[in-house]
């Protein structure tokens, strides 16, 4: 048991390509790390470009059982968020062109300890009145955001939600870096644009 214990805190200190490479060796204990690492990143990510819990759980599990599947493809030298978000791109854009028609919807927390939203600090320090305003300003961010088009609206959110550079992005996207900054660069225009349109809405 202590020997597990010890196995499983040094996988936490692991980078993601080290576990990925000690995985496909046969440490099951491995992709539980990575799984715990990305879940729920994933699922905010497919949330937000899905609008649907139920596909965003779907996209989460067969990512990673890609993952499983593949694990002999992964190529070492690559980075592995990046291989990993290819894989929920591929699946997010599968079910989208499924769709005939497209509607995005944006959940709220349903309880304080929801597991599909993203962690949040508390600050002892905060205002209720502060949080409100912050909870009002969010919820226009994402009223403006749903009203991007799709291939913009994805790479402001690999950008400005999940904190992925450009070669990360170009490489999920399977674009060149050039347009990566060009569809980041009109998706913020484009967002600033409709953050004004919604903000006369409630006026």
């Amino acid at each position: 048991m202590e020997e597990r214990n010890r196995e499983n805190s040094n996988n936490m200190t692991k980078p993601d390509e080290e576990l990925m490479t000690d995985y496909r060796m046969g440490n099951i204990d491995a992709l539980e790390e990575l799984f715990q690492r990305y879940k729920k990143r994933l699922l905010n990510y497919a949330l937000r470009l899905l609008g649907n819990l139920a596909d965003a759980e779907d996209v989460v599990g067969e990512a990673f059982y890609a993952v499983t599947a593949q694990k002999d493809k992964y190529e070492v030298r690559a980075k592995f968020s990046t291989w990993l978000y290819t894989i929920a791109h591929n699946s997010c854009v599968d079910r989208i062109r499924k769709r005939r028609k497209i509607v995005f919807l944006w959940f709220k927390k349903e309880a304080e300890d929801s597991e599909y939203e993203e962690l949040e600090i508390p600050d002892t320090k905060y205002s209720p009145d502060a949080e409100a305003q912050d909870n009002e300003r969010a919820a226009i961010v994402k009223k403006a955001i749903e009203k991007l088009p799709y291939e913009y609206r994805e790479a402001v959110i690999l950008r400005e939600y999940q904190q992925l550079n450009y070669e990360e992005i170009a490489g999920i996207l399977n674009c060149s870096l050039a347009k990566v900054k060009v569809l980041i660069f009109r998706g913020r225009e484009k967002l600033r644009k409709e953050l004004m349109l919604v903000m006369g809405e409630l006026r």
